[in-house]
């Protein structure tokens, strides 16, 4: 049986999906086709311009499920499973959760993701100078928490922005918690 630590995103994924019901009212007409994305996103955006932090873009794809007709009282969210490889050699990471995607005009839409995450980056270290120039997370595994907006280019693509953010809240782990964030140009292109 696995340990309450291993249960705690799962049970945090859950909280976060139940806290949304109203998101079912607002369901508009949602394609049911699954969904590949790719996103060029700038690597730890909060730091940019610091010096002393990590750096690069990340190629992050995502594959993306149908709409989960079973939680429709949760706004039948999507399952994810995305990947970030950094192009600096810095934080790499790879995501499963939960998407919720409404239409805010008939060309506009906007997105909500939760899920969790493992990274290869650092977690702690004593060495001043890997301190100065890397992100400390303070957990191998880590939220990951979305944002996006996009424009519908034809039935099949979007094309938008996205913002996510990484960190293991004092909740999957204790003490260092700097957190990823990234942001940049998403296109989703959906197949049956």
């Amino acid at each position: 049986m696995p340990s309450s630590k291993n249960l705690r995103p799962l049970i945090s994924a859950a909280a976060i999906g139940l806290s949304f019901p109203s998101l079912a009212g607002v369901a508009n007409a949602q394609d049911d086709g699954r969904q590949i994305r790719v996103a060029v996103m700038q690597h730890d955006v909060l730091h940019l311009g610091a010096g002393d932090r990590e750096s690069g873009l990340n190629l992050e794809v995502a594959l993306l499920s149908r709409p989960i007709a079973a939680l429709a009282t949760v706004g039948r969210p999507r399952v994810y499973v995305s990947g970030s490889v950094n192009s600096d050699g810095d934080t790499n990471f790879a995501a499963v959760g939960l998407a919720w995607r409404r239409d805010l005009s008939e060309r506009f839409s906007g997105e909500i993701q939760f899920g969790y995450a493992l990274h290869d980056g650092v977690v702690d270290t004593i060495n001043p100078v890997e301190a100065q120039s890397r992100l400390l997370l303070g957990s191998r595994d880590l939220f990951r928490s979305a944002l996006s907006l996009d424009w519908k280019a034809s039935e099949d693509t979007r094309i938008g922005l996205q913002w996510v953010h990484l960190s293991h809240g004092q909740i999957l782990g204790d003490g260092r918690n700097q957190g990823i964030d990234t942001a940049g140009l998403v296109m989703t292109y959906r197949f049956p």
